[in-house]
């Protein structure tokens, strides 16, 4: 198991009331991602120390990442499936309680090159788990994203705004897919009983952080690590706010758990533009950092919006949460993470 996000699950079980879980099953899609792998970490802890029994049902396409295979070796179970073409009840015949829906392509770079198979996860797949949710009174959490507003008119954008992004578009494949997941939990919500609820999310980032997944912190620690240098593609205007995994996490179970409304932003309170993102973490990692020429830069059409910077009052005045982790420590432990388990192996 890994200790450092072991660690951080100890230091976060004060955060959150777990006991409305005890002797319940969780069935968890997108298991090998970093939101999936946080909420299996930190209800392992919990069992362990409350006692709680939860039994976890993990589901991936892919065989477990390295960080969860003690977990499933000992306890829990984890089932490899490729949800846009299995029947529910065939690999999860049992009974649950709660299921979290956080499988989907959250890299442009993914989404963008398997974009049937993303709009399936977010449609077909989420029809057959509300499905399954109705028929088990189990209540549902769809992962939806901060993507689903376009390039918004409204900064920090809140949930009652309806979005402004195109059909047609490079990135529309995750955005138009996730909206209609939101709209198929609309109607399993108003018309079937279920209690189901979306979060939208932007981007999160911590120890356990894949290296290699393409995303820009990725790709700026990798080369920190790797080269000691950060070539920046374009002069690094665009905005983000970002969103420690842990944070994230407490967020996301409060509303699976106790929340009272159906749509819930959530995110971090770091915002920063992509150039300052890449000076923190030349900081940190003593690197240099390359700018193109201004003649050279390129605008980049797959990016997405020039700034994503959620309303997030919403969640942390029903949930009372105000203690964010801040970026310059956040990003400390995403390299320690890195430092260890990728450069070091």
């Amino acid at each position: 198991m890994d200790k450092l996000i072991m660690h951080e699950c100890m230091e976060y079980l004060s955060k959150i009331d777990l006991q409305t879980l005890r002797n319940k099953r969780v069935l968890i899609t997108g298991a090998n991602g970093l939101i999936g792998t946080y909420i299996i970490y930190l209800l392992h802890v919990a069992n362990l120390h409350f006692s709680l029994n939860i039994d976890i049902i993990a589901v991936s396409k892919h065989e477990p990442r390295k960080i969860l295979k003690p977990l499933f070796q000992s306890r829990y179970d984890f089932r490899s499936v490729d949800l846009t073409c299995s029947n529910i009840s065939e690999f999860c015949p049992e009974k649950v309680d709660y299921i979290i829906h956080a499988a989907g392509y959250a890299t442009p770079a993914l989404f963008m090159n398997n974009p049937l198979e993303c709009i399936k996860l977010n449609t077909s797949v989420t029809e057959k788990l509300l499905v399954k949710a109705r028929d088990n009174k189990a209540s549902l959490l769809f992962l939806s994203s901060s993507e689903i507003y376009g390039e918004p008119e409204v900064v920090p954008t809140p949930e009652d705004y309806h979005g402004c992004c195109s059909a047609v578009g490079p990135r529309s494949a995750y955005s138009e897919s996730k909206r209609l997941g939101e709209t198929l939990c609309y109607y399993f919500r108003n018309n079937e009983a279920v209690r189901a609820l979306v979060t939208r999310i932007s981007i999160t980032y911590g120890p356990g952080t894949d290296i290699n997944d393409n995303r820009v912190l990725s790709n700026f620690i990798k080369m920190a690590l790797k080269d000691r240098v950060i070539q920046m593609r374009d002069q690094g205007q665009h905005v983000r706010t970002f969103c420690y995994i842990l944070d994230c996490i407490i967020m996301l179970l409060n509303v699976l758990l106790f929340g009272t409304d159906f749509v819930y932003n959530v995110g971090g309170v770091s915002t920063v533009s992509i150039r300052e993102l890449a000076e923190k973490i030349c900081y940190i990692t003593k690197s240099n950092l390359i700018y193109p020429e201004l003649k050279d830069t390129k605008s980049d059409n797959h990016s997405g919006s020039s700034i994503v910077k959620l309303d997030i009052s919403k969640v942390c005045n029903e949930f009372k949460f105000e203690d964010f982790i801040n970026m310059e420590d956040g990003l400390v432990r995403t390299i320690k993470w890195n430092e260890d388990n990728w450069v070091k192996g």
